[in-house]
């Protein structure tokens, strides 16, 4: 069965709402009114939140795209949900960044993939698209840090960091 992209999106949006509703958050689900952000989310501090979910179905999926505008989209209160549904075939992964690290990841990324060699020698050329990777892997390793799997290790299913904004 073929699934809309739009009803994958939505998925995570829900998974994720459901994760932090169980853990005593207010939430709401901004249905695709909001460019920025998907989840508005007060923490049982009182504290409120805005997360940008991206979700994968794929079960192996570490590579979740972004934009360019993710290069600067950042603030103490916003924050990015990585989710991979895993084909609904078992429990979802996922993996809540600050947005800072992620424009940080993504910025510095994107300037060594630029710097890299394409399939034919040639330079790359830029594009707004960019990659967020939840594990290293045989092309991103040329263009993380040595460490980004620790790193990256840190935010898995990590909501107590939302509850200490």
């Amino acid at each position: 069965m073929d699934i809309s992209k739009q009803n994958i999106g939505n998925a995570g949006e829900y998974y994720l709402a459901s994760i932090l509703s169980a853990s005593n958050f207010v939430v709401t689900i901004t249905l695709g009114r909001n460019e920025r952000y998907d989840l508005l989310a007060v923490n049982p501090k009182g504290k409120t939140l805005k997360i940008s979910v991206k979700a994968r179905n794929l079960e192996e999926t570490s590579d979740f795209p972004l934009s360019q505008k993710d290069e600067a989209m950042e603030g103490v209160d916003f924050f990015y949900a990585f989710i991979r549904l895993n084909g609904f075939k078992k429990e979802p992964d996922f993996w809540v960044v600050p947005s800072k690290i992620v424009a940080e990841i993504v910025k510095e990324s994107h300037r060594k993939w630029l710097g890299g060699k394409g399939k034919r020698v040639e330079q790359r050329k830029d594009t707004p698209m960019r990659l967020f990777y939840t594990k290293l892997t045989t092309t991103s390793k040329e263009i993380l840090p040595e460490n980004w799997e620790n790193e990256v290790a840190k935010y898995y299913k990590n909501i107590e960091q939302l509850q200490n904004v």
